[in-house]
């Protein structure tokens, strides 16, 4: 496993600060392709002397190399571009590799772990933790290799990142006719960065390849999630 850390000395205008990366930098974080799981804190003190620290950032990957590739990312980019507009004292960047945690092949466990924090992340922790908690005996296993395999290792893979996997996931599905599918994952496509103009091209563009009766289904499906989201 490895960690990183971003740290925040007081800026300049804490409140801003606050509000900026709890409603517009964190949402924008999450989406970095290979994050296993994150979490902040605005409550940092020192131990004798006041912090020097306003917020700490930790986010956990995989391993250096995905790390790294994440960083790299268009996404990574952009994440890196938004610090300006909020840590007016800039930030410190550290990375470190958890003892005893590196593995040549990833712990299932692990790897469940993070498809699970990525169905999490998409599609609501409520709706996720639910799917899970009402499988029987029978679609427990389908559900378990889904999040594991699905999410937590194709998701998870850094040379796409989540946008772009939103994208062909919702015109595969459109040549599929998977309408139940298809509303999840507009759902999700939505939490992953993706504009409503956006849906509306890859559905043009479905259309073109998979058929008018498809396109016409597929934007009315859509539609119907975009007006649950306020979008529409």
């Amino acid at each position: 496993m490895h960690k990183l850390l971003v740290l925040y000395p007081p800026p300049a205008d804490p409140a801003h600060f606050k509000r900026y990366y709890e409603e517009t930098h964190l949402p924008l974080a999450a989406q970095l392709p290979g994050l296993l799981s994150s979490r902040y804190s605005f409550s940092v003190e020192g131990v004798g002397d006041a912090s020097p620290y306003f917020c700490i950032w930790e986010g956990e990957f995989l391993d250096a190399a995905s790390m790294a590739a994440s960083i790299g990312s268009p996404q990574g980019q952009k994440v890196a571009a938004d610090v300006g507009n909020y840590a007016t004292g800039g930030a410190t960047i550290l990375h470190f590799e958890v003892p005893g945690s590196s593995r040549t092949e990833p712990d299932p466990k692990d790897t469940f772990l993070a498809g699970l924090a990525i169905r999490r992340d998409m599609f609501g922790a409520a709706n996720s933790d639910q799917v899970l908690q009402n499988a029987t005996d029978f679609t427990r296993p389908l559900q378990e290799l889904v999040t594991r395999y699905c999410f937590g290792e194709v998701w998870t893979r850094s040379l796409l990142d989540r946008k772009t996997r939103s994208l062909l996931t919702i015109a595969l599905l459109v040549a599929l006719n998977r309408p139940n599918q298809l509303r999840g994952h507009v759902r999700g496509a939505i939490k992953n960065g993706v504009s409503k103009d956006e849906i509306r091209e890859v559905l043009l563009h479905s259309m073109v390849y998979a058929g008018v009766p498809a396109g016409v289904d597929s934007f009315g499906h859509a539609t119907e999630v975009l007006k649950e989201l306020g979008l529409e």
